[in-house]
């Protein structure tokens, strides 16, 4: 599972603050973005009365941040994480929560576990909160098993207003879900305020509606999957779709002289190694295309394209390295029409 902000794939342009400008037919463009996550937020929407909705957004974020935040031990999911048994959700939490939940459990489902935000426990054993304590040699086989069995997605439930696991050690950690929620839940305020046309990205995740100030759709550009690189592969047009995009190529551990990746294998509890390098994909929210793009990345290529081709409204655009070790692409039917690939027409 990946951490608070690995979601690198994407380019897309930051402008600190607030910024309006008009489009060809004087409409207001409201840019604006800051810090969340871990990462940042960046927002552009076009509205006749350049309303500026910063701290209606700041405040909506906060929020979100005092429900999902795994950095803050005041946090919701922190509480029950430190509890034993389970904890009580109340208003926005519990609301929250369910629809979190309703999308875990499809994910979880379709893609055979390969998304399971149980593997908190997982992801500290390794070393992913914090780099400087990762394992200098490989765990053993019985040492992994025991961290699988608190690490079960199963150990985790809603039941009405109460969040409850039946192993005390079991934690959630929803990072790799929770950038693509925030994008909707803020598209949801904005269409609430009578804007049709926006895009929001939170630590690379997007959610966009409606058109562009020049009347076509939101362009994003994936970014050739290599550490530090801005270098793009392809541009996808978004038309009122979600896209998310996951990586392990700038977020790894080394373990005894190898680099290992920050997604998880849920099947042995190991960092995920295949030839998968990045995985796109676009389906109409943003919280299914965040889960999804974790779970490729999980799967490794075959099996992801397996996934992409037998789940209605999801596509994906995946970079791999082939058998020489050169990178490739693979995209699913559907995104065709929307894929711009760099250096082809």
């Amino acid at each position: 599972m990946k951490g608070n902000s690995m979601k690198n794939g994407l380019l897309f342009a930051i402008v600190l603050g607030v910024l309006v400008s008009c489009t060809s037919n004087q409409t207001a463009e409201v840019r604006l973005s800051g810090p969340t996550m871990g990462s940042s937020y960046n927002i552009t929407y076009l509205d006749r009365e350049a309303r500026n909705f910063g701290p209606q957004i700041d405040s909506l974020l906060l929020v979100f941040n005092e429900v999902f935040s795994t950095y803050d031990s005041s946090s919701v999911i922190s509480y029950f994480n430190q509890s034993d048994t389970g904890i009580a959700l109340i208003g926005e939490s519990l609301q929250w929560f369910r629809e979190l939940m309703q999308a875990t459990d499809s994910v979880y489902q379709a893609s055979s576990g390969a998304f399971n935000p149980a593997l908190g426990p997982l992801i500290s054993f390794w070393g992913f909160y914090d780099k400087a304590q990762s394992l200098q040699i490989l765990p053993d086989s019985a040492e992994l098993d025991s961290l699988l069995k608190i690490s079960r997605y199963e150990n985790i439930t809603l039941q009405q207003q109460f969040l409850l696991k039946s192993v005390p050690q079991s934690r959630l950690d929803v990072n790799a879900i929770a950038p693509g929620f925030a994008c909707d839940i803020l598209g949801n305020y904005l269409e609430a305020q009578g804007v049709e046309n926006y895009i929001v990205e939170i630590g690379g995740e997007i959610r966009a509606r409606g058109a562009n100030g020049s009347g076509k759709p939101w362009s994003v550009g994936i970014r050739i999957p290599e550490e530090l690189s801005d270098e793009l592969a392809s541009t996808i047009r978004l038309a009122n779709r979600s896209l998310a995009t996951s990586g392990n190529y700038n977020k790894y551990i080394v373990v005894d002289g190898r680099k290992l990746g920050h997604t998880i294998d849920a099947v042995n509890g190991v960092p995920a190694v295949n030839s998968l390098l990045s995985t796109t994909t676009v389906t109409d929210l943003g919280i299914y295309a965040d889960a999804y793009a974790t779970a490729c990345l999980a799967l490794g290529l075959e099996k992801a394209k397996e996934l992409v081709n037998a789940t209605e409204g999801l596509e994906a655009y995946l970079l791999y390295a082939d058998e020489n070790n050169q990178l490739k692409s693979w995209y699913s039917e559907g995104l065709k029409p929307y894929l711009n690939e760099a250096g082809k027409e």
